[in-house]
């Protein structure tokens, strides 16, 4: 009896700790891209380390990537400055999209993704490096 006692404290105890506990990623990306060119880290403010928010760094690196490759696809340019521009150029999309909203949880970003990043990324990076191989 006193282990079903123990085992009921420790499941309902488990949702309560799931906002505590924060994730780290001990594999650090590269420092350059295969260019040469810096890659910009993810600003602090859309770094969510809690495991009920890291979906949210997930949908900034996923609509800054889309985001990246559009615009350099656009301008024709392989230069650093192009490849990698600041994050400033999602911040107002990833709140209109609805990934800063407080309620707003993982599905926001599956259904997204779903529609709007995976069925055109592999094309945009292609191009991209078509692209940029050509202007070498």
């Amino acid at each position: 009896m006193i282990y079903r006692a123990i085992l009921f404290l420790a499941l309902t105890a488990y949702p309560v700790m799931a906002d505590q506990i924060e994730l780290s990623n001990s594999i650090q990306s590269a420092e350059t891209d295969r260019y040469g060119c810096a890659i910009r880290p993810r600003p602090e403010h859309l770094t969510f380390r809690s495991f009920r928010d890291s979906w949210r760094s997930v949908a900034a690196d996923d609509l800054y990537s889309l985001k990246r490759h559009q615009m350099a696809l656009e301008a024709g340019s392989c230069d650093c400055e192009t490849l990698w521009p600041d994050w400033a150029i999602i911040e107002d999309e990833y709140t209109e999209l609805g990934f800063a909203a407080p309620t707003a949880t993982d599905s926001l970003h599956i259904a997204w993704s779903a529609e709007e990043y995976f069925p055109v990324i592999s094309d945009l990076r292609d191009r991209l490096c078509t692209q940029c191989q050509e202007a070498e």
